[in-house]
C-alpha cells in the first residue's frame, strides 16, 4: 500500500525540487522501481535536514534505464562502483546545477558482509507536492541503513530521524 504525505518546503532548497520535478518527469511515467533516498527523502518526511543532492536507490537494470533516460544531465555514466563501504551500479548527473546519484542494487558492507538496500525499492512510501508523487525511502528503513554504517558523522541525523519516528 503507498502511503502519501504533503511535504514543506522550508528546507529544501528550490534548485533541488526543480531537479526533483525535472527526474520525476523523466521516471514518473516508466515502469520502474526507484526511490529517492539519502537527505532529501528525509527532508521530505519531515526531518529537519537541508539536503545539498539528490540519491536514487533503483535495482541494476533501473540504474541503466535512468542512465539512458538522465544521458544528457550525465556526468559519469553507470558502471559497477566499490569503494570500502558501498558498492552499486553507480552513475553521477547534474540537473539544474544539483549533483544527482544513481545507486543500482546499492549494498553497503557491515561487519564484513555486503548488506542490500533494496527493501525500500518493494514498498516505497509516496510523498505528494502539488502534482508530483514522489517514491521516498521510508524513515525506519534509512534509519536501519545510518544505524548500520556506524559513522560518527551519522549521529546527529539518527537522532532527527528518531525524533520524527516518535
Amino acid at each position: 500500500m503507498k502511503y502519501q504525505r504533503s511535504f514543506s518546503r522550508n528546507v529544501i532548497d528550490s534548485r533541488i525540487l526543480n531537479a526533483l520535478e525535472i527526474i520525476v518527469g523523466y521516471l514518473g511515467s516508466k515502469d520502474l522501481h526507484w526511490t529517492v533516498m539519502g537527505s532529501l527523502s528525509l527532508a521530505l518526511q519531515g526531518v529537519h535536514i537541508n539536503p545539498k543532492d539528490i540519491d536514487i536507490l533503483t535495482d541494476e537494470q533501473g540504474a541503466l534505464q535512468i542512465g539512458a533516460l538522465l544521458e544528457e544531465y550525465e556526468v559519469e555514466p553507470i558502471n559497477f562502483s566499490r569503494t570500502e563501504v558501498f558498492e552499486s551500479h553507480y552513475g553521477l548527473y547534474f540537473i539544474e546545477g544539483v549533483k544527482v546519484e544513481v545507486m543500482g542494487n546499492l549494498r553497503v558492507q557491515v561487519d564484513g558482509k555486503w548488506v542490500p538496500l533494496s527493501s525500500g525499492l518493494k514498498f516505497p512510501l509516496f510523498v505528494q507536492q502539488n502534482s508530483l508523487n514522489i517514491p521516498v525511502s521510508p524513515l525506519r528503513d534509512q534509519l536501519l541503513f545510518y544505524e548500520q554504517l556506524g559513522r560518527e558523522k551519522d549521529i546527529e541525523t539518527i537522532l532527527k530521524i528518531r525524533e520524527v519516528l516518535k
